[in-house]
Formats: structure tokens, sequence, C-alpha cells
């Protein structure tokens, strides 16, 4: 990625407008936005080589230790160290967040972590409009129940596969309702990027054709008008405040060297995944902040969320012939049980997954979110030369085990319909977090939350959370839509407003 360069390259400025830390999809946008209005650095810890594999990726994201339901573990969050992060090898699936899931305090009652945001869908769906413009999304409409309003579909739904074909029969036995899954993968040409051509697995691995969307793409194809530089393999370690008690700097380790930096600016957008955004500002310690940097409430790094998740899966008949390797992880979705279970309890997101390692064998992933509480949290581990950099806290509630289950139960039945012999298997996050959230959650009372509506850290007023740490409540939904239309709204009024 030429694009990239190391931190020793970059011509030194004695002060940037815009430094933005972390180079997935949020900070890339956010970065990309802030650019056309001043000189702008992004420091991204991973180093620039798309020929690593999913697993090395993960593997390098961070320094961590999960005590949970399951004992004590080495914790390896599922996002991706790297310039493009987690979207470079994602299942190309983008979705909205429904209007309700602004507002879910009714349905969590009982968390101890106000599940409200500070904004509205109406405030964001402007933004969700020009992702989908920039990006194109293969979706329908009228077939959703919990669809939200939105700009009219861009490009026709991907087909079903041989797989999906049999779900939506078994779906419609039981009455449920069915739509293709919206995917970030180009059913036409569109945006210069070529007409998918089911070429290989899509879960997991780079599109070798361009055909899904990226944001990396944009943001190297964005031109020379843009005053962006690029940094990779460079850790920020620390947020510095001057006697004004405003960030004036970012302490940065450039990993390729050896050696540290200190970056100065007059803005700073961290973006650096919900683990890693809220390990950073508790090491930025002061003495105006002994805590960590916006930490006087005690509340960064409060309400994490990850994602429970599952899978069940059969066998297909072999009067189906399912001969060819899955391509499309994803080609059918329901969103039935989205806001209520049978059972009682907020829902979630059924849809085909399919294993590209198992060309006879149908999948569905079952997902629902995780309560907001304010016991699962992340902080600094001790010190120790040896040891973990952060310790993450998580309990499961029980609410959120019996709504998984719940799910899954429905999983298993529609794949009962096709064959015999289901499987089905609950993901407790025991080394990994999927879509992880929450940390710096988003609210209007400093007591309770760390950053407002804007963005902006309640104690610190040029510093801005623009990634999945901004999140009071992580919905069923897959959230990469949501990320990159939050990022967007908050980088364009930091550029509005700076």
């Amino acid at each position: 990625m030429k694009h990239f360069v190391q931190l020793s390259q970059i011509p030194r400025s004695p002060d940037y407008d815009y430094c933005v830390i972390g180079g997935g999809p949020a900070g890339l946008i956010a970065a990309h936005e802030l650019s056309r209005r001043g000189e702008t650095l992004l420091l991204e810890a991973g180093a620039a080589s798309p020929e690593s594999s999913y697993s090395e990726l993960r593997a390098a994201t961070t320094d961590s230790v999960l005590v949970s339901d399951h004992g004590v573990h080495p914790a390896n969050p599922w996002t991706l160290r790297g310039p493009g992060g987690g979207m470079e090898r994602y299942a190309g699936i983008l979705v909205r967040y429904r209007a309700q899931d602004f507002d879910r305090s009714a349905a969590f009652a009982h968390a101890s972590a106000d599940p409200r945001w500070p904004i509205g869908y109406e405030d964001l769906r402007p933004y969700y409009d020009e992702v989908e413009r920039r990006f194109g999304i293969a979706r329908t409409t009228g077939l959703d129940p919990t669809e939200p309003p939105s700009c009219a579909p861009l490009l026709p739904p991907h087909p079903p596969s041989a797989r999906a074909e049999l779900i939506n029969e078994a779906f419609d036995e039981l009455g449920i309702g069915h739509f293709p899954t919206p995917l970030g993968v180009n059913s036409r040409p569109f945006a210069r990027r070529p007409v998918c051509t089911r070429c290989g697995p899509c879960n997991e691995t780079l599109c070798l054709t361009g055909a899904k969307a990226s944001v990396l793409p944009l943001v190297l194809g964005s031109g020379s008008e843009h005053r962006l530089r690029l940094a990779h393999a460079v850790t920020a370690e620390a947020l510095r405040v001057d006697p004004s008690g405003r960030v004036s700097a970012v302490e940065c380790l450039d990993t390729a060297r050896g050696r540290h930096a200190t970056i100065r600016a007059r803005h700073f957008v961290i973006a650096a995944g919900a683990l890693n955004s809220c390990a950073l500002l508790l090491r930025s310690t002061s003495r105006l902040h002994p805590h960590g940097l916006a930490n006087g409430n005690d509340q960064v790094g409060r309400g994490i969320q990850f994602k429970l998740t599952g899978y069940a899966d059969v066998r297909a008949p072999a009067s189906a012939q399912l001969r060819e390797s899955p391509t499309l992880f994803s080609t059918t979705a329901t969103t039935d049980f989205y806001h209520r279970l049978p059972g009682g309890g907020c829902g979630g997101f059924l849809y085909e997954a399919s294993a590209s390692d198992r060309p006879d064998t149908i999948r569905l992933h079952f997902v629902v979110s995780e309560t907001p509480m304010s016991e699962n949290s992340v902080a600094p581990a001790p010190s120790s030369a040896d040891g973990p950099n952060v310790v993450i806290r998580h309990r499961t509630h029980r609410s959120d085990l019996r709504r998984l289950r719940s799910l899954r139960s429905i999983a298993v039945d529609t794949l009962a319909r096709i064959g015999r012999g289901v499987r089905a298997q609950e993901e407790f996050n025991a080394t990994g977090m999927a879509h992880l959230a929450g940390g710096c959650r988003a609210g209007t009372d400093p007591r309770t939350s760390v950053v407002g509506p804007e963005g902006r850290l309640h104690q610190c007023d040029n510093v801005y959370v623009a990634d999945s740490a901004y999140f009071p409540y992580a919905a069923a939904a897959n959230p990469t839509m949501t990320v990159i239309a939050n990022a967007l709204r908050i980088s364009r009024q930091l550029a509005q407003h700076s």
C-alpha cells in the first residue's frame, strides 16, 4: 500500500489541524472528511501488508486478557489491525440500525448502563443515505418488516444461493418472512467497482476483484487535493494535555523503527476500535487526569458490549446436489424476531452464513445484542513486564442467554425442515469478542457517559471518539454501516465548527 508510509517518512509539520488515531473504517472516513478542511495525519497501528492472513491480523490486535464467566483467557477482539481494519475482510453485510435501536430502554430496563443513544435514527439517516450512495448496497425494499426509512436501493439484490433457496423454503413452511441479505457487494458495476463474479469465499478474505465495498479504496483514490498523510505501524501510546487542559500532542511508538515520536495537533479523533480507544484514554494520565483522560467520573471503559452469537448447521439432503463451494457469505435473512422473541425479550438477526470449506452444509448465524452493563469494563492491567496491558471484565447477563437460546431454537427448527442431525453451537467470547462496542459511551450526562452527542469528550474539548466505543447500545444488526455513518457525522460536524 504505497499511500501508507512509516512515520519517519512523513514530513514533520509543527502542528497538524487534525490527528486521527486508527485506520479502520471509522478512522479512514473521518480522516478523509477532515482532510478537506485542514492538514490531517492518520496513525494506524498495523502494518500495511495485505498479504497477511486473517489469523495473523487478528493475533496482532492487542495485548489483553479477558476475565469472564468462562475463566481467564488471553483476549482477542474480532477486529483486524491494519489499514482498512476489519472491513477489508468482512462478509459484506451492510445494514442500518433500526429506529428502535436508538432507544431500547424499555427492553433493557434491567441494564445498569443506559441503552439510550443521545441521537436518534433521523439524526443519522442522512449519513446512512450518503454511505449507501458512496458504496452501493445490493438490497431490496418492502420485505423487511423492521426496515427503517431510507433512500431507494441503488443496486438490485443478489439472487439467493442454492443453500439460501432451501432456507427460504423452510422459512416459508414456518411462516417466517425473509429477504435478500443487504450486501456491500456489487450486483452490477457501481462506484468504479466491477460486478461480483462470485469467484471465491467472501468472508475473512480480501476481495480479489474489488466488487466488495470498503472505505480504504475511497480514501486512497481521493486525490491529491486532500491534505491527508497516512502512517502505518504506529502505536498511539498516550495523549498529553497542556496547562490549559487541552490535548496538545500524542506520544507514539514507530514500531517499524523502534523509535518514539510526539505528534502535535489542534484536534484529535480516536477511532482505534472500542477496546483500544478505551485503553488509550486510560493510559493518558496526567496531573489533571490522574485516572486517565476524561475518566474523572470513572466511566471510561464501562459498558463494553459484545455480540452474543452462534451457528446452526445441517448437511444438505443428497437430492439437493449442492456441489459448488459457497462464495457470497449470506444471501437471505430474516428480522421477524428482531424486536421481540416468542418467549419475550428483545430479539435478534438471523441469516444464512455459508461455510466455504463445507459445500454440503447449510448454516444459519443467529445474533442477539447484549444488555449494556456498567460492570462490563476495560481497565489497565497491573504493571508487569511480561503481562497483559489491558484487562477486560465481562459477565453475560442471564436474560441475554435466554434470548440467545430462544433465537437458536428458531434457527434449529428452520434447518430441521431441511435435513436431519441439526447441530448448533453458541459462542461465548471465551477468547474473542465479536463486534466489540461501548466503553466511551455517548450521552448528555457527564456522570454516566464519556462523550456528548457530537462525539466530543465531556472533559476535554478537542478530543473526539468516532468508532464503536461511542455506542451506548450495540444492536443485533451488523454495526459496520452505523460505525461509518456516525464517524462521517462526527467528523463533518467537527470540520464545520473548527
